[in-house]
């Protein structure tokens, strides 16, 4: 179903009467971290519990074709105009809330991962420097099962979290519910939006902290291409393989379609060189999959976002 402007009427009158931040018409390239993306009529940025449940429950009730995104700092967009409506938690709840006794952390899903790692070294917390470096939301980050090196993500540390269930119910779904894999929860095939979460943390010496998060930085400077736009590592590492080791050995490091260049210093990146669209990102993503099949024989899965593609498959799009 094709949405006209006219379909979006009822949620944006929604969003007037209860004081509900909206923008009309805008450019998704000027939010995603790859700087990829078309026009969009509508993005709605609710605050709280309530507000996200009532525009949900017109979305459902209008048949609204969705997303529901954060900072977009692993999400490639085309760049046609897609008629559909983001949800967009860059402004939701990002209080914190930490209970000594129990050691649980509380954070609402608008946190941004790298300034809870902040909060955590002025409070003397140790087990999230890991996230000093990573973009996005708490929510997100749980969404996805966000994380660093072996060992440091959201299923070493999340006890639970709350959620917006598609029939519109919160729950709290436990780390095993969850069913974490590798950049994976259950909430990407059963859909739910994830609007708090429950860390079990430790407390540690402020020193200690402040200097793993230190090597943390100097290393993702080193390795990582930060200075040029893109979503991040680019595949569900291909085990017993390693992305970024087989592309050098098949000669494609730098190897460029349109703006869109496999990252001549961590070549499982991709990263924008020149004006890149989302169609060059997806092109690339195409070449290396082929390319690397018909050498290794491994099919690779896309870890990143792809919006608006025809094999576009996200669980909170309807």
């Amino acid at each position: 179903m094709k949405n006209s402007k006219n379909n979006f009427a009822e949620l944006i009158q929604l969003c007037d009467m209860n004081s509900i931040k909206f923008l009309e018409d805008q450019r998704l390239s000027e939010y995603t971290n790859t700087r990829t993306g078309g026009k969009v009529p509508l993005m709605v940025f609710p605050k709280e519990d309530d507000e996200l449940r009532n525009v949900m429950k017109l979305i459902a009730e209008q048949h609204l074709k969705y997303y529901v995104l954060g900072e977009m700092t692993n999400i490639v967009a085309s760049s046609k105009r897609m008629d559909i409506v983001i949800v967009n938690l860059i402004e939701f709840n990002d209080s914190v809330q930490f209970d000594e006794n129990s050691r649980v952390l509380t954070v609402g899903a608008g946190c941004k991962m790298k300034s809870l790692s902040k909060w955590a070294v002025v409070h003397s917390i140790t087990g999230l420097q890991w996230m000093e470096g990573i973009p996005g939301t708490v929510g997100a980050g749980a969404y996805m099962n966000a994380g660093f090196l072996a060992g440091e993500d959201f299923s070493s540390t999340l006890i639970s979290a709350r959620v917006l269930m598609p029939d519109l119910s919160y729950k709290q779904i436990t780390n095993e519910q969850l069913q974490y894999s590798y950049r994976k929860s259950s909430l990407q095939s059963t859909g739910g939006i994830v609007t708090s979460v429950q860390l079990l943390v430790r407390m540690g010496k402020p020193w200690k902290i402040k200097l793993r998060m230190w090597r943390y930085h100097t290393r993702r400077a080193k390795h990582q291409p930060l200075d040029l736009p893109s979503a991040g590592t680019v595949f569900v590492p291909p085990m017993p393989y390693h992305v970024g080791g087989i592309l050098p050995q098949m000669g494609l490091t730098g190897y460029t379609i349109g703006g869109a260049q496999i990252s001549k210093k961590s070549p499982g990146f991709i990263v924008g060189v020149d004006h890149m669209t989302g169609e060059d990102y997806y092109q690339l993503v195409q070449f290396i999959q082929q390319s690397v099949f018909e050498k290794y024989h491994v099919r690779l899965r896309p870890e990143v976002r792809l919006i608006g593609f025809k094999d576009d498959v996200d669980a909170n799009k309807k």
